[in-house]
């Protein structure tokens, strides 16, 4: 017998608020990147256009969302992307029709400009599709509900290490302070050593604007020099760090371990159940980095199609020879050069 499907209405939302967010942070599976202020961030840092979809249901409430950009790469193909720079978004529905309904609402969308692919860094695989190969993992933690309980089931090695970064003289830098340019004067010398452009200050100046209280900046200074530091933002019960940069020659004095601490105790604070470490490449530095926390791995569900629906296989792009060369030539480059020509290639790059 055939399936009746409940009738859903897909519509475009131009300006995400309040409605858009009410759901996400009541859905399981919402991630950072289903924030409605994203729309805004990203159009306003870097002129991206967002395409933002719902689903509604026969009585008109939310039954599903997906934000999109209209993202064009460095090869000037454009490309349908939910989230560029995140680790996760994707489709966030609560039935499998309007997960459905969304899909194809975006293909469609796909088609219509010509876009060369439509790619949903899925947390979890879609419903209406084998999951796709988990090359890509996330690691999180399991929040207790206070400090003392989160200080004492931390390794013994973690809290020997944080407390390093104490007796090293290193401090947090006050909140009185420009703390997002603190944090963007190691992240851009640190991505130039990675060999890879940095976001310009604006973007997280935009961050802090968009997200206000449920942004903090953590920066590790000695003295009044800033040595590492991270963002944390605060979404759905989680509190994620998309971004984090110590000084390489200041890694011995374990300037992540303190601002990681930091991060983790404002976490607790504003009752988050879970501390969402980021995205690393299996068996990296900043995996083991990560998992010595005691952090857990979450296969990512990242899923290309292209406007027909058909899956893409995709390789990460620091697997090409194009990406390889350019990356040593960038670490080759004098920081000035890359601070002034970083900014405009980052709105160029997804990852």
């Amino acid at each position: 017998a055939s399936v009746i499907m409940p009738p859903v209405r897909i519509e475009r939302v131009e300006k995400p608020g309040a409605e858009w967010d009410a759901f996400a942070e009541s859905t399981p599976g919402a991630r950072l990147g289903h924030a409605a202020a994203w729309a805004g961030v990203l159009a306003g840092a870097y002129g991206l256009e967002p395409v933002y979809l719902a689903a509604r249901d026969a009585q008109g409430a939310l039954a599903g969302i997906l934000p999109l950009i209209a993202f064009r790469t460095l090869r000037g193909t454009l490309e349908l992307v939910s989230l560029p720079f995140l680790d996760a978004a994707g489709v966030l529905a609560r039935e499998a029709a309007a997960e459905e309904h969304l899909v194809a609402a975006a293909l469609e969308e796909a088609r219509r400009r010509g876009a060369r692919a439509l790619e949903l860094r899925q947390p979890e695989p879609l419903r209406s599709r084998p999951p796709p190969e988990a090359s890509r993992v996330n690691l999180a933690l399991p929040l207790p509900e206070d400090e003392e309980t989160l200080w004492r089931a931390l390794p013994g090695k973690v809290r020997n290490q944080t407390r390093k970064a104490e007796r090293e003289g290193l401090v947090l830098a006050a909140s009185s302070e420009d703390l997002v340019a603190g944090f963007h004067a190691v992240y851009r010398h640190n991505m130039r050593d990675l060999g890879s452009p940095p976001h310009p200050v604006r973007f997280y100046r935009a961050t802090a604007e968009a997200f206000g209280a449920r942004q903090r900046v953590f920066v590790a200074a000695d003295g009044a020099r800033p040595v590492g530091g991270l963002v944390a933002l605060r979404y759905a019960r989680a509190v994620t760090v998309p971004w984090a940069s110590t000084l390489r020659a200041e890694r011995a004095r374990c300037p992540n371990n303190l601002i990681y601490w930091e991060a983790l105790r404002w976490a607790v604070e504003e009752g988050a159940r879970e501390f969402d470490f980021g995205r690393s490449p299996p068996g990296s530095g900043t995996y083991r980095f990560k998992r010595g926390w005691g952090a857990s791995e979450q296969p990512l569900a990242w899923t290309r199609l292209d406007a027909t629906g058909h899956e893409i296989p995709a390789r990460p792009p620091s697997d090409s020879r194009w990406a390889r060369v350019a990356t040593r030539v960038w670490r080759a480059l004098p920081q000035a050069v890359c601070d002034g020509v970083g900014s405009r290639l980052r709105g160029r790059l997804s990852s």
